[in-house]
Parts: structure tokens; sequence; C-alpha cells
């Protein structure tokens, strides 16, 4: 049995990804993208809003500056260099002269990044895991994340989606 292998594609070169475990993901037309960014981004305005109601200063990291935690066990890959680019360089002191907290955020179709589960979480609640009830465990929300914390402060959410969730997103253009 001979068969075409062309199934899959690989990143050209112009697509420079900082991860070789990031997917390269891409549709078919402009209609498409902007209906995935639509969802993800209210998505994560929703994410946000129940773990910082009060509100907290987030920008997205470059999806193809994304790292997995499969980079991590090559200490010689990710430089300290990483974190300074994409996490602190736009760190300022507030009026009090305490560092302000901005959190950088991307998405992730690892689940391996995402081991916390989102759920009706205490209005303290800064990021790491507490401990949840049981009605906070019913609660709970199916979307899934991670976080990159310094200090026990979080300064990256890695927010899980799965394939499926955006190729529905991208069917529904097509159904509407």
């Amino acid at each position: 049995m001979n068969f075409n292998k062309n199934i899959i594609g690989t990143r050209s070169g112009d697509t420079e990804f900082e991860s070789a475990y990031v997917p390269f993901i891409s549709f078919a037309n402009d209609e498409q993208k902007k209906a995935i960014e639509n969802y993800i981004f209210m998505q994560v305005d929703e994410f946000f809003q129940k773990i910082y109601p009060t509100g907290v200063i987030r920008t997205q990291l470059s999806y193809s500056k994304l790292i997995t935690e499969e980079d991590f066990k090559d200490f010689n890959k990710v430089k300290i260099s990483y974190f300074y680019e994409n996490f602190f360089h736009d760190l300022e002191r507030g009026s009090d002269g305490k560092l302000e907290l901005k959190i950088k955020w991307s998405i992730t179709f690892d689940e391996r990044c995402t081991p916390i589960k989102l759920a009706n979480l205490p209005q303290n609640y800064r990021g790491y895991e507490p401990k949840l009830s049981s009605k906070d465990v019913k609660n709970c929300l199916p979307r899934k994340y991670g976080i990159i914390e310094i200090n026990r402060i979080p300064v990256f959410y890695y927010i899980y989606f799965t394939l499926k969730e955006i190729l529905d997103v991208a069917k529904q253009i097509h159904t509407s």
C-alpha cells in the first residue's frame, strides 16, 4: 500500500515560534479568523472577570512566543532573557512605589499546561489553587488554565482551548 502522506503541513521558516511544541493553526479566510478571535477574547474576558472581579491590567502574549512545560525540561533552551522580553519588559511602579501587577496571557491547546480548573472562587483569590469546597467543585466551569508565578504572584496565564471548540466556531460561520 502506498499512501500520499501529505495530511499535515509544517511551519515555514517565516513563521517563527519560540517552542517546537506549539502547533501552527490557520483557517481559510479572514471571516473565520475574526470569529475565532472574537470568541477567544470573549472567553478570556469572562475568565479574567471571574478571577479578578475588580479588574487587572492584562495583555496577550503572542501565541508564537508561547512555551510549554516541555521547553522547561531543557534549561539551555529557555534563557532568562525570554522572561524579561516577554513578561517583565513593561513593568512600572505605582504611586506607592510597588510594582504594578501586569498579567500576560495566551491560549494553549496543551492540556498539560493547564492543571487548574476555574471554579466560583472567593474574592481574595489571586492565582494559586485554593482548597475548594464541594459546592465550588460542583460549580466548576469548563475553562482550565495554568500559571507562571513569581513569589506566588501570577505573571502569566495559559488559558486552555480545545481544537474542537475552535472548529465549532469556524463551522458556525458557514451555517449562519
